[in-house]
C-alpha cells in the first residue's frame, strides 16, 4: 500500500549554493546526507518546515544533464505489488524495482499520465524530523505538478495512489490531493512536470527561483 508522499526531488548543479539558498530563504535544514560511491552522487535531504526535498548532486559535471526538480517520491509497504498494479493499469514503466543506489531499501520509477516521474520507495529509514519552526516557512503547502490531462491525473493520484482530495483554506481553481502531511496541486496547463513549490508563510512576498530555476511560491498562512 502507498501510504506517504515522502519528498520532491531532482538534480542540482551546485550543492553549496542550493543549501545556502534554501537555508536563507526558507529556513531549510539538512536532515540526511550521504555519498553514493557507485554513482558519484551526493544525496541530501533538506526539510522545509514539514516537507522533504531531495537534492542529487553529481560530483562530475555532466554537460547533457537537465537540472531541477523532476520527481515525486511515495513510500509503500509493498513495492513490488504496488509497482505491478500501476504498470498493469497502463502507466509507463521507467525503472523496475531494484535496490536503491544508497543501499537503503528498494525503489522503482514510473510515469504519471502527464509525464511526471513517480518514485516508489520501500525502506525502513525515516528522514523526516518534527516540523522545523525556526524559519519563515510554516509548512510545505504543496508540490505543483503539470496536469494538462487533468481527468487522467485525478484518476491516477486519487484512485491509484490512494490520495485524498483536499481543499486548501484559500481555495482556487486547481485540484489538490494529499497523503500524509504533504499535498500535490494539479495544474491543468502544460509546463515543466514539477511547476513549483508552494510554501506557507505569514507574510508572502514575490516568487523566487532557486539556483537551478525551480520556482518557490509563497502563499499566505491561514
Amino acid at each position: 500500500m502507498i501510504y506517504e508522499l515522502n519528498h520532491v526531488g531532482g538534480r542540482i548543479r551546485d550543492l553549496d549554493a542550493s543549501l545556502a539558498f534554501y537555508g536563507e530563504t526558507a529556513g531549510a535544514e539538512v536532515v540526511d546526507r550521504l555519498f553514493m560511491v557507485s554513482a558519484n552522487v551526493d544525496r541530501v535531504h533538506i526539510q522545509i518546515a514539514t516537507g522533504l526535498v531531495e537534492l542529487l548532486h553529481n560530483r562530475e559535471p555532466d554537460p547533457d544533464a537537465t537540472y531541477g526538480l523532476n520527481h515525486v517520491g511515495f513510500m509503500t509497504d509493498d513495492l513490488d505489488a504496488d509497482y505491478t498494479r500501476l504498470i498493469d493499469a497502463g502507466y509507463a514503466e521507467l525503472s523496475a524495482p531494484r535496490v536503491a543506489g544508497s543501499g537503503q531499501g528498494r525503489l522503482a520509477f514510473l510515469s504519471d499520465p502527464n509525464g511526471v516521474r513517480i518514485e516508489l520507495l520501500q525502506r525502513t529509514e525515516e528522514f523526516r524530523v518534527p516540523p522545523i519552526t525556526s524559519g519563515p516557512v510554516r509548512r510545505l503547502s504543496y508540490v505543483a505538478l503539470s496536469a494538462p490531462d487533468l481527468d487522467a491525473a485525478i484518476e491516477f493520484y486519487g484512485d491509484h495512489l490512494g490520495m485524498e482530495r483536499w481543499t486548501p483554506d484559500r481555495p482556487d481553481d486547481a485540484v489538490y490531493f494529499r497523503l500524509g502531511v504533504d499535498a500535490v496541486k494539479l495544474l491543468p496547463t502544460a509546463g515543466t512536470p514539477v511547476s513549483h513549490l508552494g510554501l506557507e508563510v505569514a507574510d508572502p512576498g514575490s516568487d523566487l527561483q532557486d539556483p537551478d530555476g525551480n520556482r518557490l511560491r509563497f502563499v499566505p498562512a491561514a
